[in-house]
């Protein structure tokens, strides 16, 4: 029934708790593919620097969060393709839950399988929920797991 699932990880130990869930919907499910991906967005500045310095820096510092990113996407993806699944790791420039939306429809995941950091009151408001956002939205059914703090 779900045959690719998109799990969209932020780097954090409370993010990785949904994996154990994967894994077990994986194995029971027939899963085929497994998408790891994580959101790296550009980094805005609100100075301007015509010597072209801050864009370079910019830049680096973007290219070098990318590559952080994709190389924890392929530590975890190690433990699954140890056991044979196809995993995809992918790294997306766009705000986390424009990115996730974005992938489950244009790639066809079939399941969404995603942990909630279980922000309330003035932070969530602040930083907004992710998970809430991909709940609403998605095009496909949604995991959420509550991770244990």
């Amino acid at each position: 029934m779900y045959r690719h699932i998109l799990v969209p990880l932020d780097g954090s130990d409370l993010a990785e708790q949904v994996l154990p869930h994967v894994h077990a919907l994986a194995a029971n499910e027939g899963t085929t593919k497994i998408t790891l991906l994580r959101a790296v967005p550009p980094i805005f500045t609100t100075s301007v620097d015509y010597s072209g310095m801050l864009a370079t820096t910019a830049a680096d510092a973007l290219e070098t969060l990318e590559g952080e990113a994709h190389e924890y996407l392929e530590r975890v993806a190690v433990q699954f393709r140890t056991e044979g699944y196809n995993v995809q790791v992918e790294v997306s420039a766009m705000p986390a839950a424009e990115a996730i939306l974005d992938y489950a429809d244009s790639q066809h995941a079939d399941l969404i399988a995603i942990a909630t950091h279980g922000r309330s009151g003035i932070s969530r408001w602040v930083f907004g929920s992710v998970t809430q956002k991909v709940v609403q939205a998605a095009p496909v059914p949604v995991l959420v797991v509550r991770p244990k703090h």
